[in-house]
């Protein structure tokens, strides 16, 4: 269903501004394409499940939205977290700045996929545990914590040094100083992969009242060091509040889950990834002559031998990929 819905906006976008219609007719091709999707996903739901019937139960009603509200207004915070340093960098710093720091964000925006689309696929489990109690809710958050620091911090590290190369690859000469601004940003990607399984996992355990006031918190933090940094730095200095505020968010996200799930081995979890991370990084700077395709393969090969020096992958893991 996603491939489809996305092939029908690519191509019904490029029709419609071939045609001249403009954003106008980009707005018009969203709500389409957002009615076409939802006509497929109710003939899947009809085919694979029951016709759903109009029903009025205000008591249910009541209890989904007391449920269901923290968890909306935690996805407002989360965009605003997310969005308002581009808010503050056009008034303080102009359309230039802004340029440049969104062309640096689009690799953000891509690899940020990854965790969401992780945690949405373990996401039921963890539910599944939290309902039962016990250890196993703790066990598998760690089990899943470790396989994303495992995919984060060679990424985090690899785009950091090839950051310049990939602006120039993608953009141009004219783009060069997103290489910057991607340099710096790209260190809020381990943290991300935490935080992003995390808020699920407090879902889990009905923490998402504490979720809306830890992202109070972060977004907070995140205005006031733009409203600091823009001004000084431009957009290197939102990439920093970006950084910053996800650590932020990720104190709270911490305290809650010693609280109510237990206490997370966080330095044996991420010891190995971050020491095989930083020797594929001095690898790959000596190497830095090398051509971008044998660079990233060459620091694969060296994070992989790395890894398995320092006996990684332990038999939960090894059981998880049979």
């Amino acid at each position: 269903v996603s491939l489809v819905s996305n092939l029908l906006k690519l191509a019904l976008g490029v029709l419609v501004l071939m045609l001249g219609f403009g954003i106008i007719g980009l707005g018009i091709v969203s709500v389409v394409v957002s009615g076409s999707t939802a006509a497929l996903l109710y003939y899947l739901f009809r085919r694979n499940f029951f016709k759903p019937l109009l029903e009025v139960d205000f008591q249910f009603q009541k209890q989904m939205l007391m449920t269901s509200y923290p968890l909306m207004a935690n996805n407002f915070l989360s965009s605003i977290f997310f969005r308002i340093d581009v808010m503050l960098l056009k008034p303080m710093q102009g359309d230039l700045a802004i340029g440049f720091y969104t062309t640096a964000y689009k690799f953000i925006d891509g690899l940020v996929i990854i965790p969401s689309l992780f945690t949405l696929a373990v996401f039921p489990v963890l539910a599944r545990y939290a309902h039962a109690g016990g250890d196993a809710l703790l066990r598998a958050y760690t089990l899943s914590l470790r396989a994303l620091l495992l995919l984060g911090m060679p990424l985090t590290v690899g785009l950091c040094l090839l950051s310049e190369r990939i602006i120039l690859l993608f953009f141009g000469q004219d783009y060069a100083p997103a290489g910057l601004a991607l340099l710096i940003l790209i260190w809020f990607l381990p943290f991300s992969f935490v935080n992003s399984l995390t808020q699920y996992v407090l879902i889990a355990v009905n923490q998402q009242r504490f979720l809306t006031l830890a992202f109070v918190i972060g977004a907070t933090f995140n205005i006031a060091a733009n409203l600091v940094l823009i001004p000084i730095y431009s957009f290197q200095g939102a990439a920093v509040a970006t950084v910053l505020s996800e650590i932020v968010l990720l104190l709270p996200f911490m305290y809650a889950v010693r609280k109510h799930v237990g206490r997370v081995p966080l330095l044996e979890i991420a010891w190995r990834p971050v020491v095989s991370s930083g020797v594929m990084g001095v690898v790959m700077l000596w190497l830095q002559t090398l051509n971008m395709a044998a660079l990233v393969a060459t620091g694969a090969a060296v994070y992989v031998g790395m890894l398995l020096a320092l006996r990684a992958f332990n038999h939960e893991d090894r059981a998880l990929v049979n």
